[in-house]
């Protein structure tokens, strides 16, 4: 089975339209993520991790549910998906070697697909986006540090967790479902989905699988990504 990379390379703010909160919201729908991460990772990042990503997830109509690698609970009425989180996905402390800042292409965040379908695998490289955000990070106190960094990470998910919900490759143009993004964007207080990706998540509930896979992300050989330069 060919597999491919759907890769997430940049993203840029908007503010999302109060239009759509005017309308009734329907019942949330539950998204269950299979969280994969190193035995050493720190907590604390992950903490501000979960409540962003939980807060964006919401604003589109879904309720998340984190479910560990020892978890056999399987919730037939959620949609499920992996995350990998690969690396040390913490604020860097310290000063960082000679040679280590971001250049080029880089990828962050990616999403398997296989025979066209948007499988519901992702990975975030955290040691990339250390290098995009360390000039930033290096002068925050450590909890601030972690925090940021936490935040960055959930909105990097958000956007791949568009790309299986709706199951497509394309991208909105603004906001979270952005391609392109800056270290500011993910160091903003509020970066949020735009108006029309939160209408299309919405009634994408209805309709969405109900058969996904489930179990490890992929090992995709021979992958294709689709990247762009992080400015």
């Amino acid at each position: 089975m060919f597999a491919l990379l759907l890769a997430l390379c940049c993203l840029l703010i908007t503010v999302v339209s109060p239009s759509w909160a005017a309308s009734p919201r329907p019942a949330a729908a539950k998204l269950a993520v299979y969280l994969k991460t190193d035995a050493s990772q720190s907590v604390r990042p992950l903490d501000s991790m979960k409540q962003e990503l939980a807060r964006l997830m919401q604003t589109a109509g879904y309720e998340l549910e984190w479910r560990g690698p020892q978890d056999s609970h399987i919730d037939t009425g959620a949609f499920l998906a992996v995350v990998e989180l690969r690396g040390d996905c913490q604020a860097p402390s310290g000063s960082l070697p000679p040679g280590s800042a971001l250049r080029g292409l880089a990828d962050l965040a990616s999403t398997s697909i296989s025979d066209g379908q948007v499988l519901p695998f992702s990975w975030v490289n955290c040691g990339n986006v250390t290098k995009l955000l360390a000039p930033a990070l290096l002068d925050q106190p450590a909890a601030r540090g972690d925090f940021i960094f936490g935040r960055a990470v959930a909105r990097l998910i958000a956007h791949e967790f568009y790309h299986m919900l709706m199951q497509t490759r394309e991208h909105t143009r603004n906001g979270i479902s952005k391609p392109c993004f800056t270290a500011a964007d993910l160091m903003t207080n509020r970066f949020e989905f735009e108006g029309a990706a939160l209408a299309q998540l919405q009634r994408s509930q209805a309709g969405r699988p109900a058969d996904l896979p489930t179990g490890s992300p992929l090992e995709v050989s021979e992958p294709v990504s689709d990247r762009a330069g992080a400015r």
